[in-house]
């Protein structure tokens, strides 16, 4: 037998989250987490994916990497994609532009706040650029979203 000098993983060792992933603090304002079949139970889920969701969530103004997850949960990313996609039934770019997007939106609402401040809030670092995809989500625009609706 040759010898790598390699530790023997094992499978269970391989899949388990590394430590950012540890702590499973959920904010009691953060929405309910998506499934695909419409009962919003995260318990069913695969607790890889709901540790990402929580730390989606909770960063919403950080810059969100697929790579970052990927490195954290020691999976590659197309098989992250497909646990993603299995369990929430959006792509993750798609996950997290939905949820700066419905954020920004409840933000829009406390008129104290300017749309600048608001678009830096939920990571946007280009105003014309959160202005764009907020008219495509919601066929509004941001100054739209602050009024009444009729």
């Amino acid at each position: 037998m040759l010898s790598w000098g390699l530790a023997m993983v094992t499978q269970a060792e391989r899949l388990k989250p590394g430590p950012m992933f540890r702590n499973r603090f959920v904010p009691a304002s953060a929405p309910a987490l998506p499934r695909p079949d419409g009962s919003g139970d995260p318990a069913a889920m695969d607790p890889r994916i709901v540790s990402v969701l929580e730390a989606v969530m909770l960063g919403l103004d950080q810059p969100q990497s697929l790579k970052h997850y990927t490195a954290q949960l020691r999976i590659s990313p197309s098989r992250f994609e497909h646990l993603f996609k299995k369990e929430t039934g959006q792509g993750f770019k798609g996950f997290v532009r939905a949820a700066r997007l419905a954020k920004a939106n409840d933000l829009l609402q406390d008129r104290t706040l300017r749309i600048k401040e608001v678009a830096a809030a939920v990571g946007y670092g280009d105003v014309s650029h959160f202005v764009r995809d907020l008219k495509r989500r919601f066929c509004r625009s941001p100054a739209q979203s602050r009024s009444p609706s009729p």
